[in-house]
């Protein structure tokens, strides 16, 4: 892991997918991030857009009772908002209408903030299209995202993953292999039988995150210098 400085964040406010909650509360914890206030979105919304803009618009709100927009930084994928409905609706769309200077990390899912494009290349051998890249959010939260939010069933899961798919990759920046493999093989096991794909982890580090969060937060900065000069 490559020695980073710690981001200096007690002035913002962080309003995130609920998929990262686990790297970022580590971030946290290890001091990297110090927030005035961080605030999480249900895992998984980019199944429900209507109810992703709700529920950002709900967190962002609250952030506003902390900092101002110039001071939030939004964990969020450009991809994330896909809307049938509206089209041309993205999360940075939705940040645009809510106000001026909210920054969003860069990255177009939750999984591309923890490796890129390339990286995931590396990972899988050239066929990054062809992997399910989950998270240890990915690994709680999957029940709700395909059986409650999609609806589906054992015959949908057939019909969506296997052929689409070689296996799911974990980006595990945590080190939870151990004990999901330990404590918990049974979840590997009961997801690897609803998806028909083998379940591998990969150990990660989170220099890229670190980065993707230091850019937005001097962005917000730069924004603010703007706005004083």
């Amino acid at each position: 892991m490559t020695d980073m400085p710690y981001l200096t964040s007690r002035g913002s406010c962080i309003v995130s997918c609920g998929m990262l909650h686990p790297e970022l509360t580590h971030l946290v914890e290890t001091g990297f991030l110090n927030p005035r206030r961080i605030l999480f979105t249900p895992p998984g919304l980019h199944a429900l857009p209507e109810k992703l803009e709700e529920h950002l618009l709900r967190r962002l709100a609250q952030a506003r009772e902390s900092c101002a927009d110039h001071e939030i930084i939004v964990v969020y994928g450009k991809k994330c908002h896909v809307s049938t409905d509206e089209p041309l609706k993205r999360v940075d769309s939705i940040l645009e209408m809510a106000g001026r200077g909210i920054v969003r990390v860069q990255g177009d899912y939750g999984y591309d903030m923890l490796a890129g494009f390339e990286e995931r290349q590396q990972i899988s051998g050239g066929r990054q299209d062809k992997v399910l890249w989950f998270t240890p959010g990915w690994l709680k939260s999957w029940k709700a995202v395909y059986q409650n939010y999609f609806g589906w069933d054992e015959a949908d899961a057939n019909a969506n993953f296997p052929g689409f798919y070689d296996r799911i990759i974990v980006l595990d920046s945590l080190g939870v292999a151990e004990e999901y493999m330990a404590r918990h093989p049974e979840e590997i096991l009961e997801l690897f039988d609803w998806t028909g794909l083998e379940v591998e982890f990969y150990p990660i580090d989170l220099d890229r995150f670190r980065r993707l969060l230091t850019d937005a937060l001097s962005r917000a900065m730069a924004g603010v210098a703007v706005r004083l000069s």
